[in-house]
């Protein structure tokens, strides 16, 4: 869904979220001196930019006119939407375009980082994001191998070559905070190997679900529409929601205006900004014309769909969750942590504490050893390993994965 900010997502979006306008619209207007002046003229590397995240963040940075955007992602498809929707605009970006289907980890990267020009800006937003992706150890080992050992390498290619003088950003998640699974600690650990190098300006930031983003549940609900499939989803579950024009806003908030070594967050209340997926689910049936149908059995659902659907409904079925490392909620600022005043309205700013290299050099050993032809150790093994540099993971395994349901 590369750039795909389609005006229906947006109104679908602000359906359920009952926003009209967008949640750093004002921060964004009052910082848009300090964003231009750090990004006219610059060079941009975004990687992970033909994503869900990073796309959102191309359309909002191309508007302030940068010399070179550089994107780096492994999805050439993807990469291709984004080449076309970016001169296909009605104002189309006039720089430098640079893209390339590079994993951002590689040697090959490396070589092709060595001979370009410094960038100004480096952005990355590539990441295993799911928490289905911990379901064994070899999923879950690649999740580490790209959320760690190749962030890892790429910030070192980066120092070596000179990029990111203007700041190093890397996205990370609201389920970094006090993580409850082993997706969720592997970005909490992101954030302290950021820490750990010595970068002239590094920040991240903790948000929300982004509404319909790839592979979400929300994303999938226009699927299951697609293909003449029930909608499903978990009936004790809530989120945070934001649109994916929010999304690029905040991370371009992060990148750009949050201080040095510290987490960006938003200002979100519980009892206005989160929402249950059941309520994604009826927004998105509204806007293709139809009204719920609760189903509680999953057989009845799928051979219901066709006899709903010729009435104007369409089956639903959302059940308790069941499945392992999920919360009921999400939140920002786990314990310990603080979130202070930044300067902006609609975001606070959580600093850096010490980041311990040696344990982090010492878990990138074990994570380079396991996917390098190593022997390949069990989830426990990877998880009790994971637990040594996150030590606040409280995990919780029931032995029941989304792969297991509808």
């Amino acid at each position: 869904m590369a750039l795909c900010l389609t005006p229906q997502i947006e109104a679908m979006t602000r359906s359920v979220t009952g926003r009209a306008t967008s949640l750093f619209a004002e921060d964004i207007a009052a910082q848009r001196e300090r964003i231009a002046a750090a990004l006219a003229g610059r060079r941009i590397l975004v990687v992970g930019g033909a994503g869900s995240i990073g796309s959102a963040t191309i359309r909002e940075l191309t508007a302030f006119a940068p010399a070179t955007l550089a994107v780096l992602d492994t999805s050439e498809n993807n990469l291709a939407e984004v080449v076309r929707t970016l001169r296909s605009a009605q104002s189309p970006f006039a720089g430098e375009l640079l893209v390339q289907p590079l994993d951002y980890g590689s040697a090959l990267a490396r070589t092709w980082l060595g001979r370009q020009r410094p960038f100004d800006l480096v952005l990355s937003f590539a990441a295993l994001k799911h928490v289905r992706s911990e379901r064994d150890a070899f999923s879950l080992l690649r999740m580490l191998e790209v959320n760690l050992l190749s962030a890892d390498r790429f910030l070192s290619a980066c120092r070596a070559h000179g990029h990111g003088d203007d700041g190093v950003f890397l996205v990370s998640t609201d389920k970094a905070a006090e993580p409850a699974s082993l997706m969720g600690a592997s970005k909490r650990a992101m954030e302290l190997l950021l820490w750990s190098h010595a970068l002239p300006h590094a920040t991240t930031t903790r948000f929300a679900n982004v509404a319909f983003s790839d592979g979400s549940l929300p994303w999938g609900f226009l699927q299951r529409l697609a293909k003449r499939q029930p909608l499903a989803g978990p009936s004790d579950v809530r989120r945070y929601l934001v649109s994916p024009a929010e999304a690029g806003q905040l991370c371009l908030l992060a990148a750009l205006c949050s201080p040095d070594r510290h987490v960006l967050v938003p200002v979100l209340d519980p009892a206005h900004d989160a929402f249950g997926f059941d309520a994604v689910a009826n927004a998105v049936l509204r806007a293709h014309g139809f009204v719920p149908a609760p189903y509680t059995d999953e057989a009845e659902a799928r051979a219901a769909v066709e006899r709903e659907a010729a009435a104007g409904r369409w089956p639903v079925l959302f059940v308790p969750s069941t499945t392992s490392g999920e919360k009921e909620l999400e939140i920002f600022v786990g314990p310990g942590e603080s979130a202070a005043d930044c300067g902006l309205r609609r975001c606070r700013a959580i600093a850096a504490g010490p980041a311990e290299r040696a344990a982090i050099a010492e878990f990138l050993a074990f994570i380079a050893d396991a996917v390098g032809g190593g022997a390949v150790p069990d989830k426990a093994a990877v998880a009790s390993a994971l637990a040594r540099v996150v030590p606040e993971l409280h995990h919780r395994e029931t032995g029941a994965s989304l792969d297991g349901k509808m």
